[in-house]
């Protein structure tokens, strides 16, 4: 009964490593990831339901030159030792095992993919996840630890993903000739618009400018007064209209 037990312990080990070195890191997907993969970065899709265990697993992500001089798997391999992966697989970055319990979402899509290539800088990190060469062959493996450092399993090793090639630009024509009509057409368009906007600004500078000229003019009052008419000494007293037709005669 005991040797049954060995025997079938042994026979799902044996099925977990055929598991795990069946599979191999992919491409992040399309729909998900749209510009994929760039000058410098690769987005993988992180080893989903690769190995399953009950016990906490560390999982290593290797990169390497498709060129490489050596496939050997160390975890003390860093991006600058490696010469970013010419001579041997370097660790990009350690993470959980992700748990494989139903199928992930774009809720949680960080949780399963990896941008590798996007540390720009890697000061005071552990594992230097730093930028792909443009234009070069990369291959990737996964591979699983205990809590001891020890290798569990690993994949089978990707195929080669290229990064995109840069454009050299002494090769870019600038002339107009080279242009689309709907490009000149959207040029002429924006430059018109913008000189607009500059005269539109320039005159009301010029208008507020006036305008504080003009406050800060004196203001001119017209001083008027009422003018009065002195009485002459000696002139005889004015009479109103019933004192110069008075019917009493005067002694």
């Amino acid at each position: 009964m005991g040797a049954g037990r060995y025997l079938l312990a042994a026979l799902l080990a044996l099925l977990h490593y055929d598991l795990a070195r069946g599979v191999a890191p992919l491409l992040c997907s399309s729909t998900i990831c749209a510009i994929n993969p760039t000058l410098n970065t690769i987005i993988l899709e992180k080893p989903y339901c690769f190995y399953t265990s009950s016990s906490p697993v560390t999982v290593a992500l290797y990169v390497a030159r498709n060129s490489a001089e050596s496939n050997k798997l160390e975890l003390t391999n860093t991006y600058y030792t490696t010469d970013r992966g010419r001579s041997a697989p370097y660790v990009a970055a350690t993470f959980k095992n992700p748990v494989c319990a139903g199928d992930p979402t774009t809720a949680d899509i960080g949780e399963y993919v990896y941008r590798v290539g996007d540390n720009e800088n890697c000061f005071n990190l552990k594992f230097c996840n730093g930028p792909l060469l443009n234009n070069t062959a990369y291959r990737f493996l996964y591979a699983f630890y205990d809590t001891s450092n020890v290798l569990l399993y690993q994949s089978s090793w990707s195929a080669p993903i290229t990064t995109k090639q840069g454009k050299n630009p002494s090769s870019i024509d600038t002339w107009p000739g080279a242009r689309s009509g709907g490009m000149i057409v959207l040029t002429s368009i924006l430059s018109v618009l913008m000189f607009l906007l500059l005269a539109g600004l320039v005159a009301a500078v010029i208008t507020s400018l006036m305008t504080q000229t003009k406050e800060l003019e004196p203001t001119r009052h017209e001083s008027r007064s009422t003018h009065v008419p002195q009485k002459s000494e000696g002139a005889a007293p004015s009479l109103s209209g019933s004192e110069r037709y008075s019917t009493n005669p005067q002694p």
